[in-house]
Protein backbone atom coordinates (compact mmCIF):
# COMPACT_ATOMS: atom_id res chain seq x y z
CA UNK A 1 0.00 0.00 0.00
CA UNK A 2 1.68 3.64 -0.72
CA UNK A 3 2.38 5.93 1.61
CA UNK A 4 0.22 9.54 1.42
CA UNK A 5 2.22 12.42 -0.01
CA UNK A 6 1.37 16.38 -0.04
CA UNK A 7 0.01 17.59 -3.58
CA UNK A 8 -1.20 20.67 -2.38
CA UNK A 9 -1.28 23.15 0.14
CA UNK A 10 -4.76 25.21 0.52
CA UNK A 11 -5.25 28.32 1.87
CA UNK A 12 -8.91 27.56 2.80
CA UNK A 13 -10.58 24.39 3.26
CA UNK A 14 -12.74 24.60 0.16
CA UNK A 15 -10.07 25.29 -2.01
CA UNK A 16 -8.54 21.85 -0.30
CA UNK A 17 -12.09 20.45 -1.44
CA UNK A 18 -12.12 21.45 -4.61
CA UNK A 19 -9.03 19.62 -5.37
CA UNK A 20 -10.04 16.95 -3.66
CA UNK A 21 -13.28 16.97 -5.79
CA UNK A 22 -11.42 17.35 -9.20
CA UNK A 23 -8.84 14.05 -8.04
CA UNK A 24 -11.59 11.70 -7.00
CA UNK A 25 -13.40 12.83 -9.92
CA UNK A 26 -10.29 10.97 -11.98
CA UNK A 27 -10.42 8.03 -9.65
CA UNK A 28 -7.37 8.85 -7.34
CA UNK A 29 -7.73 8.11 -3.60
CA UNK A 30 -7.42 11.89 -1.88
CA UNK A 31 -7.48 12.52 2.26
CA UNK A 32 -7.09 16.08 3.87
CA UNK A 33 -4.68 16.49 6.63
CA UNK A 34 -5.57 19.68 8.74
CA UNK A 35 -9.17 19.48 7.52
CA UNK A 36 -10.84 20.87 10.82
CA UNK A 37 -7.90 24.10 11.34
CA UNK A 38 -10.37 27.22 11.03
CA UNK A 39 -9.23 29.80 8.44
CA UNK A 40 -8.85 31.69 11.68
CA UNK A 41 -6.19 29.78 13.32
CA UNK A 42 -4.13 28.55 9.71
CA UNK A 43 -0.79 29.52 12.12
CA UNK A 44 2.34 27.46 12.10
CA UNK A 45 1.96 25.36 8.50
CA UNK A 46 -1.27 24.22 10.56
CA UNK A 47 -3.24 24.50 7.02
CA UNK A 48 -5.24 21.86 4.84
CA UNK A 49 -3.17 19.65 3.08
CA UNK A 50 -4.44 17.60 0.28
CA UNK A 51 -2.68 14.02 0.48
CA UNK A 52 -2.52 11.20 -2.62
CA UNK A 53 -0.89 7.91 -2.47
CA UNK A 54 2.64 7.80 -3.76
CA UNK A 55 2.43 6.22 -6.98
CA UNK A 56 -0.44 8.57 -8.36
CA UNK A 57 1.53 11.86 -7.08
CA UNK A 58 2.27 12.70 -11.16
CA UNK A 59 -1.24 12.37 -12.62
CA UNK A 60 -2.77 14.81 -9.30
CA UNK A 61 -0.09 16.96 -10.24
CA UNK A 62 -0.69 17.27 -13.62
CA UNK A 63 -4.71 17.56 -12.80
CA UNK A 64 -4.09 20.63 -9.88
CA UNK A 65 -1.51 22.50 -12.87
CA UNK A 66 -4.46 22.47 -15.44
CA UNK A 67 -7.38 23.36 -12.62
CA UNK A 68 -4.46 26.75 -12.33
CA UNK A 69 -4.61 26.74 -16.02
CA UNK A 70 -8.59 26.94 -16.30
CA UNK A 71 -8.41 29.23 -13.45
CA UNK A 72 -6.37 32.14 -15.16
CA UNK A 73 -7.87 31.88 -18.49
CA UNK A 74 -11.37 32.53 -16.53
CA UNK A 75 -9.68 35.46 -14.79
CA UNK A 76 -8.29 36.41 -17.86
CA UNK A 77 -11.39 36.29 -19.78
CA UNK A 78 -13.13 38.43 -17.04
CA UNK A 79 -10.74 41.01 -17.09
CA UNK A 80 -11.02 41.47 -21.16
CA UNK A 81 -14.68 41.62 -20.53
CA UNK A 82 -15.23 44.17 -17.87
CA UNK A 83 -11.33 45.55 -17.73
CA UNK A 84 -8.97 44.86 -15.59
CA UNK A 85 -9.02 46.92 -12.87
CA UNK A 86 -11.68 49.33 -14.24
CA UNK A 87 -14.28 51.00 -12.31
CA UNK A 88 -17.00 52.97 -14.00
CA UNK A 89 -18.36 56.42 -12.52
Amino acid sequence: MDAFVEVYIATDITFAYLVKAQLEDAGIPVQIANENVSAAYCIDGMVPRVLVPESRVQEAQEIIAEMKRSAQANADALDELFGEGSVES
